[in-house]
């Protein structure tokens, strides 16, 4: 009881869903990144390995992460019962239809941590490479116009692959190829944002926040990265809305006969028994060739065009019942049905895939910035002993996270518009073509 349509709207939304939660995954992976390093990188060079530090970090992760991890999965299996009664498609759910199987919660388990563990430990390759710099900080983390020519190239390859047909699994690569274009552009954008604020600034908090983005662009993009990156569900949502292009005629009652000519007798009943009802209404009959426009596109019969509200329709539809078996009056709702139902479920997915996409984006950027303050707790310290005021630093820290969400923001939201409108776009002349 679950239609195709049920199922690529759920996929849709799933696929938008998994980069947000990626985010808040990795974000829970980098807690405490800096003074992690600081501590890696005075083992290392007290002798350590990069092999043992690597070890340390992956054993200590994992441990975490799995926790993490069962945690959630508990969590879900407790409040199957409560997700049963949510409903969608064409009811509620049994809660064994929720069940995923052992085998797939266990694999998911294992993902988390073993996403958990991997974001750890990529944050140690400078430790590796040069324990000493990560000691005196000396790594200004610069990135290359590289990111910006890739960027591009993704783009212009969405653009020309978004004509014609979308199907579920082209949809899902475009979808990958361009979080993960953004993935790589948005550092680039962070740290020349950074530069170009550091040199018009007049103020010591634009400055301040500046001279963060320049120094650390990849942590300032981790931060807004989950918010920014749901600016494109909003967008994509925003636009998309399955619109068919069939013309409405609410004002039609008709009955599909076999021919032409068994509709111009049909016709002449319909008008006996509308004027029994006491309803005014104009009759003509549609042939097999005629496409003047009406409720039967194309099908011959007969049309009541009834004027007066739904009331009157439906009073007309009550009427012309008697007309034949197997002939049930058909209005614009019976027409509109299928594609009502469609749209109702692409606004349910919306709505949820929106509010959830927001909150894990908020707490992935919570949690981010929290971190960071941890780890710049030793130069918050010097700062304020040198006689920064604390709202200086405060302003500091909150236009570290405003300057590159304004800018990036908008991108993703434009280009969730985009491909709301190319869906749009390619459903209808799927349907079209279809017709």
């Amino acid at each position: 009881m679950f239609t195709g349509a049920d199922q690529q709207t759920a996929l849709l939304g799933a696929v938008l869903l998994v980069v947000p939660v990626v985010v808040l995954a990795a974000a829970a992976g980098r807690l405490g990144a800096a003074r992690r390093e600081q501590r890696l990188a005075a083992l290392r060079l007290a002798g350590a390995t990069p092999r043992q530090i690597l070890a340390m970090t992956a054993v200590e992760a994992a441990a975490v992460g799995a926790a993490g991890a069962l945690s959630g999965a508990v969590a879900h299996v407790v409040l199957l019962p409560a997700l049963a009664e949510i409903p969608y498609g064409v009811g509620a759910w049994y809660t064994g239809q929720l069940w995923v199987g052992l085998p797939w919660l266990a694999a998911v388990v294992l993902g988390v941590t073993v996403l958990l563990t991997a974001s750890a430990v990529t944050m140690l390759r400078q430790v590796a490479k040069s324990p000493l710099g990560v000691a005196q900080q000396a790594d200004p983390r610069r990135t290359r116009m590289i990111r910006l020519v890739l960027f591009a190239a993704a783009l212009v390859y969405i653009m020309q692959s978004t004509g014609g047909r979308l199907t579920s699994r082209r949809m899902i690569v475009l979808l990958a190829l361009f979080y993960g274009a953004f993935w790589l552009f948005g550092p680039w954008v962070v740290d020349r944002l950074g530069r170009v604020a550091g040199r018009f600034a007049r103020r010591p908090a634009t400055l301040l926040a500046a001279r963060r983005l320049s120094d650390d662009p990849r942590g300032a993009w981790r931060t807004v990265s989950g918010l920014v990156l749901a600016g494109f569900v909003a967008g994509f949502f925003s636009v998309s809305r399955l619109d068919i292009g069939f013309p409405e005629h609410p004002d039609q009652v008709a009955v599909i006969t076999e021919n032409a000519a068994d509709a111009r007798h049909t016709a002449t009943e319909a008008r006996a028994l509308l004027d029994r009802a006491g309803l005014e209404a104009t009759v003509r009959t549609v042939g097999d060739d005629n496409f003047d426009g009406s409720v039967l596109f194309g099908n011959p019969g007969v049309v009541a065009r009834v004027s007066g509200g739904t009331e009157r329709i439906d009073a007309a539809a009550t009427a012309l019942t008697p007309l034949g078996e197997g002939r049930f009056p058909v209005t614009q709702d019976y027409v509109s049905a299928p594609d009502a139902a469609v749209t109702d479920r692409i606004a349910t997915v919306s709505t949820a895939t929106l509010i959830m996409s927001f909150l894990v984006a908020t707490a992935s950027a919570g949690l981010t910035a929290a971190a960071s303050v941890l780890d710049r707790r030793r130069v918050y310290g010097l700062l304020r002993l040198s006689g920064a005021p604390l709202k200086v630093l405060d302003r500091a820290r909150v236009r570290e996270t405003v300057l590159p969400l304004l800018v990036l923001a908008g991108g993703t939201t434009a280009m969730g518009v985009f491909g709301g409108y190319q869906l749009d776009k390619a459903a209808g002349a799927t349907v079209d073509g279809a017709g």
